[in-house]
């Protein structure tokens, strides 16, 4: 998957004004990929490509590698995109116009679902069209909020994002490492930029594309997963003396476990991620009040 991430690079549009330098960060103890960034060379001249590894496991302590080397080496504005995905050749070029027209510490954008590449078995098949009518979905209600004006109110993942590092060093924001496996840091740094006064936004126009691997076209995945957030959302707001909000948690996934499968003859596909996913989050916040933890992010798919 790397590779498609890494070749859609290739094409990006870079204003006469901005130089560009790749980061690739392995997650492992050891570096492994070395003929894929050589490759990645090859055809990318004209810009520099540094490749290093980051041994501590978990996603917050390799965003945190990254955020940390940009500072370091006195970058000026950081993007993320993930290994899984792809980006349009204009991706950079709308995420600076939407940092710059505003001034915003943090910008993101949509990511789609790529189409299959391959024939899917008929369950995959349903399960792929209710994820990608579910993506749709929030990226519509995304676009109806910046259309009024109110885009700051959009929590903003890493998967297409963009962030002016003056602003993470003055704050000393990073990545929350106690997560661990847990995933959902990059959600939670995005509530903790809040706080201390940030800038954020998001744009339309900034396109980045995810490939969903076949295993994960499971009822059961999209279950595990809000399962595993909703713990993690319950252990951080029992840090800050919140964990009373859980109550309300709760009794919204009740609420839409019912309604959706009221509605599942109307809502189909969609209907049916719905129903896993709010059944998990209704487990992960009651299991997290009786003291358990995530680990979402131990095993990977893709390659």
């Amino acid at each position: 998957m790397l590779q498609n991430l890494l070749k859609s690079y290739t094409n990006l549009i870079v204003p006469d004004n901005i130089d560009v330098s790749f980061l690739i960060t392995e997650n492992n103890n050891e570096k492994t990929l070395h003929n894929v960034i050589a490759e990645f060379q090859r055809y990318n001249i004209t810009s520099e490509v540094i490749y290093t590894n980051e041994p501590a496991l978990g996603i917050a302590s390799a965003r945190n590698h990254v955020l940390n080397y940009a500072i370091d080496h006195k970058y000026d504005i950081l993007t993320f995109a993930d290994d899984d995905e792809q980006v349009e050749p204009d991706w950079l070029l709308e995420l600076l116009k939407e940092r710059d027209s505003k001034n915003l510490d943090i910008v993101g954008s949509p990511v789609r679902f790529a189409a299959p590449l391959d024939k899917l078995h008929w369950w995959k098949n349903i399960i792929w069209r209710g994820v990608n009518q579910v993506n749709q979905g929030a990226e519509k209600r995304a676009r109806t909020l910046y259309d009024q004006g109110k885009a700051s109110k959009l929590k903003l993942a890493t998967g297409s994002w963009m962030a002016n590092l003056d602003f993470f060093r003055l704050t000393g924001l990073r990545f929350d490492t106690s997560l661990g496996q847990a995933g959902g840091e990059d959600w939670q740094l995005w509530q903790d930029a809040k706080e201390v006064g940030a800038q954020t936004g998001w744009t339309p126009y900034a396109i980045a594309y995810e490939t969903i691997p076949l295993s994960r076209l499971k009822l059961s995945y999209y279950y595990r997963r809000t399962r595993d957030h909703a713990r993690m959302v319950y252990h951080e707001r029992l840090k800050k003396g919140k964990a009373g909000r859980t109550f309300g948690s709760v009794l919204s996934r009740i609420y839409k476990v019912l309604t959706s499968t009221l509605l599942l003859p109307l809502q189909k596909e969609r209907g049916l991620i719905t129903i896993a996913a709010n059944l998990g989050g209704l487990v992960g916040f009651i299991e997290g009040a009786f003291g358990k933890k995530s680990a979402h992010y131990i095993n990977i798919d893709g390659n």
